[in-house]
């Protein structure tokens, strides 16, 4: 059986998830696992869906297995990111990566990549860092010299160089596999008729404008989905409903506590103590705290570290385990498989957990976590109830 390996977010689905998992199945994929964010997502935010109902879309689309990519390193940088997805991916036997890029150009990531992963290149760019402050800015103004004129990295590209940068680090077996990413921009915030439009411009115009905006870019039967999650009380989640627990939060944490969290030293968390003393809301909260060194997502991702308690070595720490969200009956054939030879354990219960040190404490990381997004919600659940929720199990297509 030949896999093709998907690592996303979902935040929501949407006509390049779609696209992109065509072409892996027109390239000859059996089967194409989803390694997908839980609760909160890199930029640092609560997943405007919980996993489990962007897990239904994402079989509906045309993925067999959905694999949750476990907190912290769903709402981490790239380089974490990346590194936590290709492990899964790697460790479930996968044969194939495929991701989406601005550039399209395989040769261009890995070139970059390679040049990132060279010990000349880490020498100077540590260099660099002390007169910068080891801003990603300065990181790819530095890559992009050494890569040749005319290159860019757009946020599709810089995901991409972190997954081959991962392939390298880890020593995959995996064939990477990119395509161009068509539609609106990444960050592109406006829906466009007739464009296939960014996650971020979905997001915006369910919040501001209401769901009814966005069903005409959703099939009929991931329309029904969010009616049933927003009518469940489950959707959209938002950071903004704990802002007050934000703002204490930080207003009641020592400094020196700050400073040892993810994200959070080199003064970032002597500067978030001081804001909180001062804002009234979250986004003036953010306002206050923002320079070209701290940019939003990593505040955000600094918020989510401190409230849930992680640390640096939680980010450099091997995945545990991971949950099993959703499957096709192709998918479950492939996961029973995989798992009598894989070393990776997949969880459909919290019974089912191992009981080693790091899947220890990534159990620990994640029932905060999901303590915290419950909060998120329109209607407030109880801190473990997500956890509760079986896998989403799709029979044979007749």
């Amino acid at each position: 059986m030949r896999t093709a390996g998907i690592i996303c977010e979902c935040n929501p689905l949407h006509g390049g998830h779609r696209y992109l998992i065509d072409r892996a199945r027109a390239g000859g994929a059996d089967a194409v696992i989803g390694v997908m964010s839980g609760c909160f997502v890199q930029r640092g935010d609560a997943a405007i869906l919980d996993p489990y109902a962007r897990a239904e879309m994402l079989l509906h689309s045309g993925v067999d297995l959905v694999l949750e990519l476990p907190f912290p390193f769903s709402a981490a940088t790239a380089e974490f990111f990346a590194r936590a997805g290709v492990e899964i991916l790697s460790r479930l036997g996968a044969d194939e990566i495929w991701f989406g890029s601005e550039s399209g150009s395989l040769e261009g990531l890995m070139r970059a990549a390679e040049v990132a992963e060279s010990p000349a290149f880490c020498r100077e760019y540590a260099e660099t860092a002390q007169t910068t402050g080891g801003t990603a800015e300065a990181y790819f103004s530095l890559l992009t010299q050494r890569c040749g004129k005319g290159v860019r990295f757009a946020p599709n590209d810089i995901l991409g160089i972190a997954y081959l940068r991962a392939l390298l680090r880890q020593g995959a077996g995996m064939r990477p596999v990119t395509v161009r990413r068509l539609g609106s921009g990444y960050a592109e915030e406006k829906l466009t008729g007739g464009v296939i439009p960014s996650a971020t411009a979905l997001r915006r115009a369910w919040l501001e404008e209401g769901v009814e905006e966005i069903l005409s870019y959703f099939s009929e039967e991931d329309g029904r989905i969010l009616l049933r999650e927003i009518q469940a009380g489950r959707a959209p989640a938002s950071l903004e409903r704990i802002e007050r627990m934000i703002l204490g939060h930080f207003r009641l944490t020592s400094a020196a506590v700050l400073e040892k969290t993810a994200y959070l030293g080199g003064g970032l968390g002597n500067r978030m103590q001081q804001a909180a003393m001062e804002a009234s809301d979250l986004a003036e909260f953010l306002s206050l705290c923002a320079t070209k060194k701290y940019p939003n997502a990593r505040l955000r991702r600094g918020i989510l570290a401190s409230l849930v308690g992680v640390s640096e070595a939680d980010l450099r720490s091997p995945v545990g385990y991971v949950r099993l969200l959703g499957a096709t009956a192709q998918g479950c054939r492939f996961l029973s498989k995989q798992r009598k030879k894989s070393d990776l354990p997949v969880v459909t219960r919290t019974g089912d957990l191992p009981a080693t040190a790091p899947a220890k404490r990534q159990r620990e990381l994640e029932e905060r976590a999901y303590g915290l997004y419950a909060l998120t919600l329109p209607v407030s659940q109880g801190a473990g109830q997500t956890l509760l929720r079986s896998p989403v199990i799709l029979g044979e297509k007749k």
